[in-house]
């Protein structure tokens, strides 16, 4: 870890980042044909993909904790929170827009919460690290029938998303010192707590609802602009370094061990993109995976899926930039994220291939994001609304959770004091 940190330092950081913006500059000169369709494929990811599945959640959110929803919520999240994962009602919030809207859109809730003082910059870097996640629409439907042309494979693939996310903020919670028991508010019950916390922060936001809305239609936006922008740079950059000859170097190199040169190339392209977009890595790795059939690959392309690619790394250092989270942290996490989903993809994925197998007309008739969604010819614009249906089933499911975890937890906890 002293290795990573030292890489990451603040020096060696800028270092990075100016040879990033130099390598840009020189890819458009020498390449700019390459460099104009590379940023044309970027921007119809962009719209596409990213927009439509971030805008919404991103303008809801900023409304919500305008008007003091976020914090009444959290309240009555806060039992279950804390209970599983040492963190603040108002996490489970955030979590279910990482699940639901999918990178980076967690970065963005983790900074407004931050901002607001909800979060220690402890518990900050937990749930950054628990809500970077894909979203289901993108696991199942474009991973899965996009790219691999089976639901089955996508649903398998975000399980193992979704599990191995689940057993990396376990493990960060049992790492995370001393345990921060929820305040005591005198004779309020939880209920009330909730009222008390909604009608604190919506005096102290003091901002009509018409000002609210344009706040967060325009921050929304900008956030989604930023965004688009690194995507496209980062398509250019992975464009312009296909063109460079590395991959086929690599591979070559590969090959000496006995890899088969097809396969050894078609891998080395495929890592090397994941490591800087995540679509695109993924897309090259799915075709890598289904030519193939082996375990080995699609444990890579959960291992990849679960990084997340230095362009959302980016993102998400833009949409925190203005808090005091560590970057080093948060990779961390996504090495642990994609340790995690590799190895459980390898244990697990013919097991769960093969019972997938036998529910496959099961899960037909529960129409997965239809079996016609086509990567290039389609977007995510017509799943707004399932995704909404998804995100408010998400948080109703957390509530009535978070009651049970009140009645069981809490009871017991004043007892015998905080563990």
């Amino acid at each position: 870890m002293k290795a990573l940190q030292a890489l990451l330092s603040p020096r060696l950081t800028t270092l990075y980042l100016g040879a990033a913006a130099l390598a840009l500059v020189i890819s458009i000169i020498l390449f700019p044909d390459q460099a104009f369709q590379a940023s044309l494929q970027g921007l119809s990811l962009w719209w596409k993909l990213v927009f439509p599945a971030l805008l919404p959640f991103l303008i809801i959110t900023e409304l919500l904790r305008g008007m003091g929803v976020l914090h009444g919520l959290g309240a009555l999240m806060e039992p279950l929170l804390r209970a599983l994962l040492r963190l603040p009602g108002a996490g489970g919030w955030v979590i279910s827009l990482g699940f639901t809207a999918g990178m980076p859109a967690g970065a963005a809730g983790v900074s407004a919460l931050r901002k607001d003082g909800l979060l220690t910059r402890e518990e900050g870097e937990r749930l950054l690290a628990v809500s970077h996640m894909s979203s289901s629409v993108f696991m199942i439907g474009v991973v899965g029938v996009g790219f691999l042309g089976s639901p089955a494979a996508g649903l398998a693939l975000a399980i193992i998303h979704y599990a191995a996310a689940l057993l990396m903020a376990v493990f960060h919670r049992f790492g995370s010192g001393r345990y921060a028991p929820v305040k005591k508010h005198a004779g309020k019950g939880w209920i009330s707590h909730s009222f008390q916390a909604f009608y604190e922060a919506r005096v102290r936001d003091g901002r009509t609802f018409g000002k609210l809305l344009g706040d967060a239609v325009s921050s929304g936006v900008q956030q989604l602009f930023i965004i688009g922008g690194y995507i496209m740079m980062f398509s250019i950059l992975v464009h312009a370094l296909s063109l460079t000859g590395l991959p086929e170097a690599l591979a070559s190199a590969v090959s000496l061990l006995g890899a088969n040169p097809g396969d050894a190339l078609s891998l080395i392209s495929a890592l090397l993109t994941g490591l800087f977009e995540p679509h695109l890595g993924a897309y090259a790795m799915a075709q890598a995976a289904g030519a193939s059939q082996s375990s080995f690959f699609y444990a890579l392309l959960s291992m990849l899926l679960a990084w997340g690619g230095l362009s959302t790394h980016a993102q998400v250092k833009s949409l925190t930039v203005s808090t005091d989270l560590r970057y080093l942290h948060f990779v961390r996490s996504r090495i642990h994220h994609g340790s995690i989903a590799f190895v459980l993809t390898l244990v697990s994925w013919k097991p769960l291939m093969s019972w997938m197998s036998q529910e496959q007309p099961v899960l037909a008739n529960y129409g997965i994001y239809g079996s016609d969604w086509d990567a290039g010819r389609d977007s995510l614009w017509p799943f707004i609304s399932p995704m909404m249906l998804q995100f408010g089933t998400v948080i109703l499911i957390l509530l009535v959770l978070s009651v049970f975890a009140a009645f069981l937890f809490y009871r017991g906890r004043q007892r015998n004091g905080p563990l």
